[in-house]
């Protein structure tokens, strides 16, 4: 429940993240993205034309296929997306989630075929506007959108923010203020439900803690890995390091949140 580190949703929009006394957890607290420290970029996305006026979108061990004519189409993660080519090298794709609109995305190909870029705008639950950019170089061959697709620069309009406090045995309420999305757990490896209007139908995060600073969080959907999160506290407290990996992707995303006051 850090994050979602996939690329299509970009928006850094699913997300992860005792023995120790709650009035000494390093964790509780708010913290807030610096996304000049983090780790945004490596992510690869493998999209290939496919008959029919379609697209596969191939990210880590997930593909949808998709038909490009405008109307909503269900993906693996329960929403849906709707495709629209607009131009040779341009294309508008909208996310939905019960019906209701969550992402805006204009897809542009450079005119030399090398380079993608991607726009996402939006209103998270919180009435909250973002637009955010991301760039990816494109490896291999392919040409227009289908092709191999490298992330190389992530611009975010404005910096995510996590808000911890004590729970349970030990444990946390890790809250998402942004997307309305809250997870309570106890770090004894057993699933807890994500709770919030943003969270994917089956999602769960269970949790160990491995020692007073570092935490280990498994984000599932329908019992399915979808990613680890490590997240570790530096020695003065103020910086929260969180790695998160995928099953199928060898890159992390590297997420760096400052302590607020």
């Amino acid at each position: 429940m850090f994050m979602c580190s996939s690329l299509l949703r970009f928006v850094v929009p699913i997300c992860i993240f005792a023995s120790v006394l709650m009035a000494d957890d390093p964790f509780i607290g708010k913290w807030k993205l610096d996304p000049a420290k983090s780790k945004l970029t490596g992510q690869t996305i493998e999209i290939q034309a496919v008959e029919g006026n379609s697209y596969s979108f191939k990210e880590d061990e997930h593909t949808d296929i998709i038909l490009a004519d405008g109307l909503d189409h269900a993906t693996h993660f329960g929403d849906t997306m709707a495709i629209i080519q607009k131009k040779p090298d341009l294309w508008a794709i909208a996310w939905k989630r019960e019906g209701r609109a969550v992402l805006e995305t204009v897809w542009k190909v450079s005119r030399d075929g090398k380079t993608l870029t991607y726009t996402a705008t939006g209103t998270r639950p919180n009435g909250q506007r973002f637009s955010n950019q991301m760039v990816a170089k494109r490896r291999g061959t392919g040409s227009g959108l289908s092709g191999t697709w490298e992330t190389t620069g992530v611009k975010l309009s404005s910096p995510r923010e996590i808000y911890i406090e004590a729970y349970g045995t030990g444990g946390h309420v890790i809250v998402f203020p942004g997307r309305k999305q809250t997870v309570r757990m106890n770090f004894d490896g057993k699933e807890y439900p994500d709770e919030g209007p943003t969270t994917v139908d089956g999602s769960t995060s269970a949790g160990l803690r491995i020692d007073e600073r570092t935490i280990e969080i498994t984000e599932r959907i329908k019992g399915r890995v979808i990613e680890v999160g490590k997240a570790t506290i530096s020695a003065d407290g103020k910086t929260q390091t969180i790695v998160v990996t995928e099953p199928a992707d060898p890159t992390p995303v590297v997420l760096v949140y400052e302590r607020e006051p």
